[in-house]
């Protein structure tokens, strides 16, 4: 089964609203801050990062300026949103890319946030071994995972959550709030998609046993940080 807004039929603007929520939803709440931690422990050189299904950019932005580990920022997705920013520091170009069709290329550290599951186990494998041969560094997190609290709280953040939030979401737009409060369409595609991706997400231990046979370059690891969980896969370049 496939999330809603991997559909190419479904609406361009439901799913910017949906993109646009979980991107407010993680920045806001600081989802990915354990991350961004573990980031600064590490020796990294400074390279370009490349966030790869960015959605509405974040949390990619959030965290290419909290950790400072990286000299420039690109935004890809398959359909990529019309961020409404601009940053005289940071140049953030919106490219148009499907992942599985990417050449990566060395000296640059490849991102993806929250979108992993969305992919087969054969073609994560794939995007892996094509980060691997590229010799290309990558960081692939996961915030999903396939167990009921995990469930809950997406199904509540979904529903209650976007009751409560959506007012705050930048851009502001009334056809973001009709679709919200009045026709509330847009309630039940990000609760629908977050049940889905739930289901889809994989754990720590399922993800180290499917690169088992890639070597040691990829890392499978968790990180914790109070309600957050993250699953973080580590592709480091082959010497």
């Amino acid at each position: 089964m496939k999330e809603l807004e991997d559909h190419s039929w479904f609406p361009p603007f439901l799913r910017n609203f949906q993109t646009e929520f979980i991107g407010f939803v993680v920045a806001r709440f600081h989802v990915y801050e354990g991350f961004v931690q573990h980031l600064k422990t590490l020796n990294l050189p400074l390279q370009p990062m490349t966030d790869l299904c960015s959605g509405s950019g974040e949390p990619a932005i959030s965290i290419f300026r909290k950790s400072g580990c990286f000299s420039q920022l690109f935004l890809s997705d398959k359909y990529p949103n019309a961020l409404p920013f601009k940053d005289g520091n940071t140049v953030h170009t919106i490219l148009q890319s499907d992942v599985l069709e990417m050449e990566f290329q060395s000296g640059t550290c490849y991102t993806m946030f929250n979108a992993f599951h969305h992919f087969t186990d054969e073609d994560k494998i794939k995007i892996v071994q094509k980060m691997q041969f590229s010799g290309s560094r990558a960081f692939l997190v996961e915030v999903l995972e396939p167990t009921p609290f995990c469930l809950l709280k997406v199904f509540v953040t979904g529903t209650l959550g976007s009751l409560l939030l959506t007012p705050l979401i930048f851009p502001f737009s009334l056809r973001r709030l009709f679709f919200t409060y009045v026709f509330p369409v847009n309630i039940l595609t990000i609760t629908f998609d977050g049940v889905v991706s739930v289901y889809k997400s994989r754990s720590v231990k399922h993800y180290q046993k499917l690169f088992t046979g890639l070597g040691e370059t990829i890392k499978t690891f968790r990180l914790s940080n109070g309600l957050f969980s993250l699953i973080v896969i580590h592709c480091e370049p082959q010497k």
